[in-house]
């Protein structure tokens, strides 16, 4: 009888995202302080929470990652004095995740054009948000 060894590794794929956010900002109709956030894909919908407490989640549908195999990172969208969570990207995977604009959002968007700010992920622990 044969046996067939595959010595293959593995590299562990996070569901979680650890960001810090140096500035406060709209994910859905929920406004959150500057802080280091946890967020986490949770079946269409994005979570993002801290450890005081602070949390939303958002709907998301799928978008093309373009930070696929280079980064992983958060996306807002910024008009004026204004950051709203616009995409999460795992550079692991080949989809992204969207968020849905809130009224707030479409709104501005009607009048201004939003400038794009990416902030830098490291891969969380699945469990609690750091401090």
């Amino acid at each position: 009888m044969a046996v067939a060894v595959s010595n293959v590794s593995i590299k562990a794929q996070s569901l979680s995202l650890v960001v810090k956010v140096p500035f406060a900002f709209q994910a859905g109709d929920k406004t959150l302080p500057a802080g280091t956030y946890t967020v986490k894909r949770q079946g269409e919908a994005v979570r993002i929470r801290d450890a005081s407490g602070h949390d939303a989640s958002v709907i998301s549908n799928a978008v093309p990652n373009r930070a696929k195999g280079v980064a992983n990172e958060l996306t807002f969208n910024h008009y004026g004095n204004t950051y709203f969570l616009s995409e999460v990207c795992w550079s692991d995977y080949s989809s992204a995740r969207g968020v849905q604009k809130s009224p707030t959002e479409e709104k501005l968007a009607k009048t201004a054009k939003p400038e794009s700010v990416k902030l830098p992920g490291t891969p969380g622990d699945d469990s609690t948000p750091t401090k």
